[in-house]
């Protein structure tokens, strides 16, 4: 009995969490209420608070159940990308951003909500912390991988590390944003993977090697594919 108990409240959890990001999409999230969201789950507003404190904490949690993967894919000791060489890690982690995004109806649904139906004022300004630090972390390990590749390679960037990181940021939070404010005006995957490597070369990475450390990391499985339909946090590492 204790098992199917804990069995239920999960199955309710993620109903909740599931209702979230359709209202959150439908609505926004400064208009949505956790009312909406409990009717649109089938659950009471009990069941809401039972198992989150308030909207705030509802939506980090439908942000973890999607970032949490992907974290552990790019950086973590599960997906193990961290001991790869510092090219074709980079070229893999945008793969699997952009490829994810085009191909897992939740990650795109959870990233249009964080990118196009949400402000960062009242009770959700603490989620500008969480975004800001998000987005710094990324750049760092972006900065690192750059000077990496110089180092080990040998080869002339055309800015600082950190520069360079800055704008391959800058240009896939452009290249996202666009592309989830119209899916039909190009290609992410194929076109933007383009663009990256028009900026690689332009950083002063040759551009066979960048071709080529692209060509491979297209060619491998993402194993985004359905993590976010998997509990929090697992990625079958085996498919790296």
């Amino acid at each position: 009995m204790a098992r199917r108990t804990k069995e239920d409240a999960e199955a309710t959890r993620n109903a909740l969490l599931d209702a979230a990001e359709q209202v959150f999409l439908a609505q926004g999230v400064s208009q949505s209420s956790l009312a909406a969201i409990a009717k649109e789950a089938g659950a009471t507003r009990g069941a809401v608070y039972w198992h989150f404190k308030d909207k705030l904490d509802l939506f980090n949690a439908m942000i973890d159940r999607v970032t949490m993967p992907l974290d552990q894919v790019i950086y973590g000791d599960l997906g193990q990308l961290s001991q790869v060489a510092p090219l074709p890690r980079m070229c893999r982690v945008i793969h699997l951003l952009l490829n994810g995004l085009v191909n897992d109806d939740r990650i795109r649904r959870v990233f249009t909500i964080l990118m196009h139906r949400m402000e960062f004022v009242g009770e959700l300004a603490a989620l500008q912390v969480r975004h800001t630090s998000s987005m710094n972390e990324f750049t760092r390990q972006l900065a690192l991988d750059f000077a990496a590749v110089a180092e080990q390679q040998g080869y002339a960037l055309s800015g600082t590390p950190q520069l360079l990181a800055i704008g391959l940021r800058s240009l896939l939070d452009g290249l996202m944003h666009s592309w989830l404010m119209s899916i039909e005006g190009f290609d992410l995957e194929k076109d933007g993977l383009a663009a990256v490597q028009v900026y690689l070369v332009g950083a002063g990475l040759p551009k066979a090697a960048v071709a080529a450390t692209f060509a491979e990391a297209t060619s491998l499985p993402n194993p985004l594919a359905g993590a976010a339909r998997l509990p929090c946090g697992y990625v079958d590492s085996s498919v790296l």
